[in-house]
């Protein structure tokens, strides 16, 4: 309904224009009989070329509002593509030092799962070994600890020889250096070392998740044969995500720790889809690629659980400016590649009627953030000069539909 409304308003604004300026075409040329009347017209002419005028009636209805550029700091942006990536402390492979036959495993990709949460077993005689080895070790120490003890009292009493002290000596680094190493590889295969100094041997191991995160890829399956340092699973703990992008090596001098992101990810057509993400830029590459871009990675404001690792992404980055000419982004209209505002040049009276002129005058466009345009106006435009904030596009479209008719608005 406003849009119909907007629509009629114009039109009657066009057809009182034009009407206007059929009568002082009119009073032209009644006065073309007059010398000093022809020269009033034709400098009348001259000042009112490509201006658009608006009785007082009709500057009320359309909603003109003047204002002048005010300084504003608005940030300038940097556009640039990436992806979303974890820290590589938070993304595991899952493998175990010895190989073996999956037994069973309940995990499927995307499956949550806690630090410490049982992700498969394995079976192999290999296991058997290991702990039956470390027991046997372990009774052969405290016997060959004790045998020390009585060869240290019999060398103090000078009753046994030295030789045999020193036999008994070498013999007890022997064997607690080898129980070590059997209780730290039982270790790695996560074996309970309280239950096996009950003498309890277990043919299975449990292989646990080091993190909490989200099962990303299953490798294996129950009844299969692993090797030594295979990758059965893998896992991420998606709570510390950052964005990883790419910036062109001319863009970078610009870049700064510290600096705020706004990220979008990209959509099946290539746009931009969901909620718009905030982070601030963390660490920046000293090293430029072949393709002569630069590594920067920032961090989200937000943990947010939507994003997934490797989703492509479009950004902006934010870099500071001086204060600068701006006004509000309506004021500004922008024709192709021609950006232009409305200067009002004041009010006239004709016949006991007040006109408002208003002069397009085009402007260099900046940035453009928060609803706000920096603007570059002419250096013949008057520093006190009044712009049209409101209404702009109404008297744009007056002039245009002006022009097409082969006319001049007045």
């Amino acid at each position: 309904m406003k849009n119909i409304l907007r629509i009629n308003l114009l039109l009657l604004l066009l057809t009182a224009l034009a009407f206007s300026a059929c009568n002082r075409q009119t009073d032209t040329n009644t006065e073309e009989h007059h010398e000093q009347g022809e020269k009033h017209t034709d400098e009348h002419e001259e000042h009112a070329e490509g201006l658009v005028e608006l009785t007082d009636e009709q500057f009320k209805t359309v909603g003109i509002r003047l204002g002048s550029p005010e300084e504003r700091t608005l940030s300038n942006l940097i556009r640039v593509n990436g992806m979303v990536n974890v820290p590589p402390q938070q993304k595991v492979s899952v493998s175990t030092p010895y190989g073996g036959i999956l037994t069973s495993t309940p995990l499927l990709p995307g499956q949550a799962v806690k630090q410490g949460q049982l992700l498969a077993m394995l079976e192999n005689p290999e296991f058997i070994r290991l702990q039956q080895e470390y027991l046997e070790t372990t009774s052969q120490l405290e016997f060959q600890e004790q045998e020390y003890e009585r060869q240290r009292e019999l060398s103090r009493e000078n009753v046994g020889t030295l030789k045999t002290f020193q036999q008994a000596t070498s013999q007890v680094k022997i064997l607690r250096s080898r129980a070590e190493g059997l209780r730290q590889q039982l270790a790695l295969l996560g074996v309970s070392m309280g239950e096996l100094a009950k003498g309890k041997i277990t043919r299975t191991v449990a292989v646990r998740s080091p993190i909490k995160g989200t099962v990303t890829e299953v490798n294996v399956n129950r009844g299969r044969f692993v090797n030594a340092n295979d990758i059965l699973f893998e896992l991420v703990n998606t709570t510390g995500l950052y964005a990883e992008l790419t910036v062109f090596e001319g863009d970078i001098a610009r870049v700064q720790v510290g600096q705020r992101v706004r990220l979008s990810v990209i959509g099946e057509n290539g746009g931009t889809s969901g909620q718009e993400r905030i982070g601030r830029v963390r660490y920046i590459n000293r090293e430029t690629g072949a393709d002569r871009t630069v590594k920067v990675f920032a961090a989200l404001e937000k943990p947010d659980a939507a994003l997934r690792p490797g989703t492509f992404l479009k950004a902006l980055i934010e870099t500071q400016s001086a204060p600068q000419p701006a006004l509000p982004e309506a004021a500004v209209i922008k024709s192709g590649t021609v950006s232009q505002v409305f200067v009002y040049e004041g009010k006239e009276e004709h016949e006991g009627t007040v006109h408002h002129q208003f002069r397009p005058v085009a402007v260099q466009a900046g940035v453009a953030e928060n609803g706000y345009q920096a603007v570059t106006l002419p250096a013949t435009i008057r520093k006190d000069a009044q712009v049209v904030i409101a209404g702009a596009y109404d008297l744009h479209s007056v002039l245009n539909n002006s022009e097409e008719a082969g006319g001049h608005v007045h």
